[in-house]
């Protein structure tokens, strides 16, 4: 009996860590990445399209289009998990005609190199690469900067204000407060699985497998630090995967001055199609006040 009960147990352990694996794959692989078919011609933009490292050597790609009329007043555009640059111009194109866009590929998405997604993790070395690039290549681009992200992007973009005060103003659709919570959530929507053991089991695998705890880069940790910067969070009022409740739970931890959208009848990534038009005019409103 003794032999059939540790036999049991170690059954169970193995299915636990099996799971555990193919959870953390999940994550370092999105399953329904978004393909790349849009591009600026598509909206009559000019742009060019430009290649750089993160600062871990990690092959990056991306667009810069120019304002209609030349200006210094600059967008970091941050795509989500299993997106890309595409579908995030798609959402936001008219930005362009006041403001000058730069828009990437994260990391192991669209036209970028790499093999491994970590929601914001890894991604951080992207969108400071980006900056540096900027900095670099388009130096009469910096006057004033802002960054709009969405999703995984709206977690980078606090980050990346946090860590930057070149950026001016920070305006994210949807973001997550905690990393460990996000993939908990995902493991519940997607696999109807419990925290304990399947969820831990996975966030202990995915710091294994990054020599490193995501947890500590997570928004909640850093948006308090952005004020007196302003802020504009959009949430979806359906949105099953970043919350209202996790949207308004980072409003209330941020500085002034800030506000926030919620968008009525919105599931995650479709506040821009809910919205309609409203959507890139709040956004074209917010940074037209604070950039």
């Amino acid at each position: 009996m003794s032999w059939l009960l540790f036999a049991a147990a170690l059954a169970v352990v193995l299915f636990v860590a099996a799971v555990g694996w193919h959870g953390s794959q999940v994550v370092f692989q999105p399953p329904k990445m978004l393909p790349h078919t849009v591009w600026p011609e598509r909206f009559g933009l000019a742009y060019e399209t430009i290649r750089f490292p993160a600062t871990d050597g990690v092959p990056l790609a991306g667009w810069v289009i120019g304002a209609k009329t030349p200006t210094d007043r600059t967008i970091l555009m941050l795509h989500g998990w299993g997106d890309n640059k595409g579908d995030l111009l798609e959402r936001t194109f008219r930005l362009a005609e006041r403001f000058n866009l730069v828009l990437i590929d994260h990391r192991n998405h669209g036209e970028s190199g790499g093999m491994l997604s970590t929601i914001g993790f890894l991604e951080s070395r992207d969108a400071k690469a980006a900056l540096d690039w900027l900095e670099r290549s388009h130096p009469a681009w910096m006057g004033h900067l802002g960054v709009f992200g969405l999703s995984m992007g709206g977690a980078l973009a606090i980050w990346a204000a946090a860590q930057d005060a070149r950026l001016r103003c920070v305006a994210v659709d949807a973001p997550f407060p905690s990393f460990n919570r996000v993939v908990a959530r995902f493991c519940k929507n997607a696999f109807h699985l419990p925290y304990y053991p399947f969820a831990w089991t996975v966030l202990r695998i995915i710091s294994f497998r990054l020599g490193g705890d995501p947890e500590p880069f997570s928004p909640i940790y850093h948006v308090a630090r952005i004020s007196p910067r302003p802020m504009l969070f959009i949430a979806g009022a359906r949105d099953r995967l970043m919350p209202l409740a996790d949207v308004r739970e980072l409003y209330q931890a941020a500085g002034d001055p800030k506000e926030m959208w919620v968008v009525e009848e919105a599931s995650h990534g479709k506040t821009s199609t809910a919205a309609g038009p409203k959507y890139q005019e709040r956004l074209m409103d917010f940074f037209g006040r604070n950039l």
